[in-house]
Order: structure tokens, then sequence, then C-alpha cells
């Protein structure tokens, strides 16, 4: 009777309803339970029994609903660097947002991007409306994070020219540097081997987008180059105009860079600074050559004590030969810097020129070779265009009667009055070289007369179209007027 009373009291079914309020619904089922239990006359091991029975359900029940509300509101913080940007369900959220985000810049710049933060989590629990949408998380992460490109840095012996988009733009400019030295063959060489002397780096390097350098720019950079200061040796018949045309630049840079020299007294063996624009980069080829190339005459020479020392006759003309090169040349920048002559052969043989050479004593009236300056006096007037018309001489003005000296010896071949000239007098040195002296007051000498060096033929003076008193002095070289700042001293 009493079993069937405890049997009549149980609840037929337990409904469980995962909410907030299901741990107080059991705790308020199982006290009604038990206040049914008290009402029944049993002994105590039955009463022990169904409360073990009954604290171990309430403890299952609790677990269950425990774990089951966990994994419905299990998440995680969402952090970029130091700072939460939010929480969402999964991290594969997030990661998504930031790989979007990543694609989208590497389609912007069409390069590699770094992102200067990375993502990272922590588990928590979250209901659903405590969320941070996707759209947010993707926002936040891009206003948070700074966006460097990975570009590729040109190094030129451990001085950087420029970052560049990719490694293949690198390669395109420094073959665009080598094309003229390899295309522009106009030596009909076979090319074997092209590369740079300098030490060439391609460097991996993050950097921002706008500071990428401009390949064109760089090339045409690289070519300029950067000045070198060199040294010119000055040969017959040069000046400074003609050394500027000889290396591209201009007269005046060449007297800045040589602020201790007259450029009217320059003379052979004379050393002129220069700057000259070397490349950046030098292009190094090694090259199969095969030419005709003039190969020189010996010449012999015979003494005559019947001829003066500078005095010589040609016996027999020499001619240059030919022959035919083979040889491998190593240029830089298409300058040939090295030679290996593999094979030569001979197609015309040159012929010996024969010369016969004085050996008398030269008089004193004969011509030295070399210029002394004919008189003293200020340079009034240069050699070279004056008032739209050539001076063909240099002025030296001083007081009338001035003595004028024959700048080397020769022979008299004018003395008188000529023109516009004056009274002049002209010298015939017979080694090629001729001088002039105008504007005299007074002549000291007759044609036909032979003269020696610095031994006075004139006065000074303002005779023919002359302002003031000066001699005007000309240099006759083959023929053709000369500079004459170039040749006395």
């Amino acid at each position: 009777m009493l079993q069937n009373s405890y049997k009549n009291n149980l609840p037929t079914t337990i409904k469980v309803k995962f909410g907030g309020d299901l741990l107080m619904k059991l705790k308020e089922r199982f006290k009604n339970f038990g206040e049914n239990i008290k009402g029944v006359n049993h002994n105590n091991r039955l009463r022990r029994s169904l409360a073990v029975v009954i604290a171990v359900g309430i403890v299952g029940i609790s677990y269950v609903s425990y774990s089951i509300n966990d994994t419905r509101t299990k998440a995680v913080n969402v952090f970029l660097g130091e700072e939460q940007i939010g929480v969402v369900r999964t991290q594969e959220e997030a990661v998504q947002a930031y790989t979007e985000l990543k694609e989208t810049l590497v389609n912007t710049y069409q390069m590699d991007v770094s992102i200067d933060k990375e993502l990272s989590f922590e588990e928590t629990n979250a209901k659903d409306d405590a969320l941070t949408p996707y759209g947010e998380i993707k926002s936040k992460i891009k206003g948070s994070i700074n966006v460097a490109v990975t570009g590729f840095e040109l190094v030129v012996d451990d001085e950087s020219l420029g970052i560049f988009k990719s490694e293949e733009e690198v390669d395109s400019m420094l073959n665009t540097i080598k094309e003229p030295f390899i295309v522009d063959n106009e030596r009909e060489s076979i090319i074997t081997e092209s590369s740079f002397l300098e030490k060439i780096d391609i460097v991996k390097q993050d950097t921002n987008f706008s500071e990428l350098a401009d390949p064109e720019a760089t090339i045409e950079s690289i070519r300029q180059g950067k000045d070198e200061m060199r040294t010119h040796i000055v040969e017959v018949g040069e000046s400074y105009w003609i050394i500027a045309r000889m290396y591209d630049t201009h007269v005046e840079d060449l007297i800045n860079a040589n602020p201790d020299q007259d450029p009217q007294k320059l003379k052979p063996g004379d050393e002129v600074k220069l700057f000259v624009p070397t490349p950046l980069l030098t292009v190094v080829t090694n090259e199969d050559v095969k030419y005709t190339e003039e190969t020189d005459y010996e010449i012999e020479v015979e003494n005559d004590d019947s001829l003066y020392k500078n005095q010589k006759k040609i016996v027999v003309k020499g001619e240059k030969g030919s022959s035919e090169i083979v040889a491998t040349e190593i240029r830089h920048n298409g300058i040939l810097f090295e030679k290996n002559v593999i094979e030569e052969t001979v197609i015309v043989e040159p012929i010996t020129e024969k010369v016969i050479q004085g050996t008398k004593e030269l008089p004193k009236t004969a011509a030295k070779g070399s210029f002394i300056v004919p008189t003293s006096g200020r340079l009034t007037s240069p050699y070279g265009m004056r008032n739209g018309s050539m001076h063909r001489g240099i002025d030296l003005a001083n007081s009338l009667g001035t003595a004028v000296y024959a700048a080397d010896g020769g022979k008299v071949t004018f003395s008188g009055y000529s023109g516009s000239y004056g009274y002049m007098v002209e010298i015939d040195h017979e080694n090629g070289y001729v001088t002039r002296y105008a504007h005299n007051s007074k002549l000291l000498v007759k044609a036909g007369e032979r003269v020696y060096r610095g031994q006075q033929i004139s006065n000074m003076g303002s005779t023919g179209r002359s302002t003031g008193s000066h001699l005007h002095f000309e240099v006759i070289v083959n023929g053709t007027h000369q500079n004459p700042s170039r040749y006395i001293y």
C-alpha cells in the first residue's frame, strides 16, 4: 500500500526545457517530490536510496544543461595586433575578412602587399546579439592597418638606386642599359658574354606604394651618371674650344675647372682638368672580332753631314701595310679596355721608309721649332671672333717704339707696308711655320734677310687699320692661321 502511494506521487514525465530558468524549475519539481516522500511511512534505507538517486539526477541534468548552453554560446575575441576589434562565433570569419581585404589591396596595386598587423584570438562565450557583424570586422581591420607593398630594391655597389614593383621590372631596366652595347654592334663582332662591372644586388623590400621609383627616370639617371674628374694632356693645335668639343662639354666648364690656367697660353704638354659624366653602370662585353687593320711601316735613317740637323730628305716613302686580325676584346660601355690578338694574317707587307737626316750644326738664324713672346705688353685682343669678324692674331699693346723681336729664326719674306696691316714683317721659319708682325712704326729688316730668334726686327706702332700703339702677331701653320697663344711662351 505504501509503495503504490510512492508510485502514484512520482511525476510521470520530466520535460527539460532549455532556457535560463531550467535549474529553478528542476529544483521546484524535486522539492514537491520530496514533500510527497515525507508523507509515506517508509524505512530509512529507502529514503537514503531515493535521496541519492535524486541528487545524481539533479547533477546530471545540470551538467547536460550547462554543456548545451556552453556549446551554443562559444565565441572568440578578435585582436588585430594588441587591439581588440570584435567578437565572432568562429576564427574563420575574421580570417576571411582579413584575407579578402589583402586580396583587394593586391588587385589595387597589382603587386604583393604586406600588412603590419596580424590577427590573434581568445576563446570566450557570447550570445548572438553580442557578436560583431562581418562588415564591421572588415572595416575595423582596414582602418587599423598600415599597408606596405613588397618591392625590389636595385643596389649598385651598396648604393640604392630605387625600389621597383617587381624583380622582372628591375631585370628589364638592366637589359635596357645593356641593349645599346649589344644590339647596335657596328663592329660586326660576336658578343660571347655581357655583364656589369659593378656589384649588383636585387633586395626584396617593403615600402609605401608612393615611394616606388620610376623605371624610365632611373634609366636616364644611370646613363647620365655622375661627374668624374679627368686630366687631358694638350697636343699640338688644341685649344679649350677643341678640347670642349672632344669631351662634349663647354669652354666655361674648362675655365672653371682650371682657375690657375690661362686659356690663351695653352701649349702642348699642358694638363687640362675637366669633369666628364660617368655612367653609374658599366656594361662589360666579351667579343670575338675579325677585322682588317693597317700596319705601320718602319723608318730607316741615314746620317748626312751635308745637311743641317733640322733637315731631312725622304729617299723612299714608306707605305702602310694591312693585316687580317682575329682577336678577343673586352669593352667597357663600348670602349676598348683589353684586346688579345689570337691570329694575324698579313695581307699587304708595309714598305720601309728611308730617310737621310742632316747632322751639320744649325746656323744662328735657323728655326728652333718654338716661339718666344715677340714683344712686351698686355693682351688687348685675343684670337677669335671680334665684332662679327675673325681676328686672326693677338694684339699686344705698349708704348710707341717698343722693340719687336723675331719669335724664331728664319727668312724674312716680306718687309713693308701692307694695307690694313700697316708696316709689317713676315718671317718664314722654313719648317711649315710663318709669323707676321703688323702695325709697326719702323721696320729694321728687309725681305731676303735671315734673322735669329730674339733679334729685333721692328718698333711697335699704330700704322694701318689700328687703334693705339700695339703689335698684331699672327702664326700660320702649313697655310692655316692658328691661335698664337698656343705657341708662344
